[in-house]
């Protein structure tokens, strides 16, 4: 197991390079868009809380707009040295790791004291208030965590920012569909009253963090309005719009019981000579898109299917990788010509494979 970080320190330099790296390959530049859409990358003091759609990579894009930022972790995704090299974090032991693993939480830090301790030593924290994440047309219920550890603060005399993020998928299973960050506006947090519990007052401050969360995240009335909403999303964003803000826009017309806008979508801006490019960096790629695929095969729901390509890929990449460079010392030119005729592939990639199309769905359940 790795060693908790210390309080206030920001995430490891090692950390955010693979979270780059492989946020970057599989989904390409993730956009910043909404109220703070060039948010400060440490600041000290700041509590994000982020909607929680797909899986463990979601603080993946969390760092995307924060980089630096700090994690509480499930305690399951620090117990293999692969996984270690993918995620680091503050740890916390959920009653379903408890039962799987056998984990003592008397072992660990609470979570509150930690996520505290962190924030008043000077740090950036990132939470997901739901716990687990879901594929679904609305959040699981959100979690208390968020609201004490604001409060015990705020009670302490702190001062302290919190941020509500929402993280949009077009796809949440497709390589290189599109991905956006919506930053909120910071809450306006409610102070205690005179005289007033501290449990009323935390009762007040998690329905702020929800309200705010459910502003810029999934929220919407059924699947029909949620299935809705994807389309016209994807059809603003198709024309250059931002798909999170549509999404959002979408969702608040259909709640309210609007009519959608007509968006029809584009037509492909694919050329016919994408695809000798496209199959040059499918080739030589080969061994880690098909290990990805493979593994990402044995997910349990579609928001935990990147994941899994993420990890088989990095397993597959680390073996590839040496032998690619052996290539390269060997055949300088040619393999030179091969890789950047491949990174052109990568890039064309979306616009001749339509990724952000729907396809094959996959029902939602709550996972890690």
């Amino acid at each position: 197991m790795s060693t908790p970080p210390r309080a206030g320190r920001p995430l490891p330099r090692r950390y955010r390079f693979i979270a780059w790296l492989l946020r970057g390959f599989y989904f390409g530049r993730i956009a910043i868009v909404g109220a703070c859409s060039r948010p400060t990358p440490l600041r000290g003091g700041r509590l994000i809380v982020s909607s929680h759609r797909n899986g463990a990579i979601d603080g993946y894009s969390v760092l995307r707009a924060f980089p630096g930022v700090q994690f509480l972790t499930s305690v399951q995704l620090l117990r293999s040295r692969l996984l270690r090299l993918m995620f680091t974090g503050i740890p916390v032991v959920r009653e379903k790791d408890r039962e799987r693993y056998g984990i003592r939480r008397a072992g660990y830090d609470n979570p509150v004291d930690a996520g505290c301790a962190h924030l008043r030593a000077g740090g950036d924290l990132a939470i997901f208030p739901e716990g687990s994440s879901e594929w679904g047309w609305r959040p699981l219920p959100y979690q208390r965590g968020a609201a004490r550890i604001a409060c015990s603060l705020l009670a302490e005399g702190l001062s302290l920012e919190i941020v509500p993020l929402g993280l949009h998928y077009a796809q949440p299973d497709r390589f290189r569909s599109r991905a956006e960050v919506l930053v909120g506006t910071p809450l306006s947090l409610p102070p205690r009253q005179e005289g007033e519990a501290m449990r009323a007052w935390e009762n007040r401050m998690h329905a702020a963090i929800g309200a705010a969360l459910d502003a810029v995240s999934v929220n919407s009335r059924d699947e029909a309005a949620f299935a809705a909403a994807q389309a016209y999303a994807l059809a603003i964003s198709e024309r250059g719009g931002s798909y999170a803000e549509a999404f959002v826009d979408a969702q608040r017309r259909l709640r309210e019981g609007e009519a959608l806008p007509a968006a029809a979508p584009s037509p492909s801006r694919a050329r016919p000579w994408d695809a000798p490019w496209v199959a040059c960096f499918v080739l030589l790629a080969a061994p880690v898109l098909l290990i990805g695929w493979a593994i990402g095969r044995k997910a349990d729901a579609r928001n935990t299917t990147t994941f899994f390509r993420m990890a088989g890929g990095l397993a597959a990449a680390l073996l590839w990788l040496p032998v690619l460079l052996g290539l390269l010392v060997w055949q300088p030119l040619p393999m030179l010509a091969a890789f950047s005729l491949a990174a052109l592939g990568w890039w064309r990639y979306p616009r001749l494979m339509r990724p952000d199309l729907p396809g094959k769905t996959g029902t939602a359940r709550s996972t890690p």
